[in-house]
């Protein structure tokens, strides 16, 4: 049974984290699936976290300078402003930490984990177009409808679904038994 769909049928609720997981290409132990997604999760969280950094100390990059970033990034004339992309970055950084496992199986880690992956896979479902609207920003270019259908709704469905496969493990490994823990299994 190693790694197949009878080993995560052993434990209880993971049937769906399992789905999730063969969707990512996870395959494996129930662990193996559980630490793939804290690392894949973790690791794209902080990516965004540190380049809302760059952008929130001045820097268009990637982009050839700041009127690129903005029609790239919001889809307007200029970007939002140090704090709201200083605020991003923490974000986005803090739970890069609990996503890879700060925090434990604590109740308010476990709290801030589905948050992530619940605002994750919103934002990549509804789209940067109703994001803007939410946000009450202007309408987003024709360059930003296509980046955010080709990129980043792809990219925020991969790291919803990724956090939400990495939160699966620590809570089927607390409802196993002691023997089974000590096997791995």
């Amino acid at each position: 049974m190693a790694g197949g769909a009878a080993e995560r049928a052993e434990l209880p609720g993971t049937t769906a984290v399992g789905e999730a997981a063969a969707i990512l290409g996870v395959t494996g132990s129930p662990r193996a699936v559980n630490v793939a997604g804290r690392v894949v999760g973790a690791t794209g969280l902080a990516a965004v976290g540190i380049l809302h950094l760059v952008w929130a100390a001045g820097s268009p990059w990637p982009a050839r300078d700041a009127d690129a970033l903005a029609d790239a990034v919001v889809g307007s004339a200029s970007v939002p402003g140090t704090g709201p992309t200083a605020a991003v970055a923490a974000l986005a950084i803090g739970g890069a930490a609990v996503t890879g496992g700060v925090g434990g199986d604590r109740p308010v880690a476990t709290l801030i984990r589905a948050g992530a992956a619940a605002a994750l896979i919103a934002r990549g479902l509804v789209g940067g177009v109703v994001a803007t609207r939410i946000l009450r920003l202007p309408a987003p270019s024709a360059r930003f409808r296509r980046l955010d259908r080709v990129v980043y709704r792809p990219v925020c469905l991969l790291l919803g679904a990724a956090v939400a496969v990495g939160m699966s493990g620590a809570s089927g490994r607390r409802k196993m038994g002691p023997e089974a823990r000590r096997h791995g299994r």
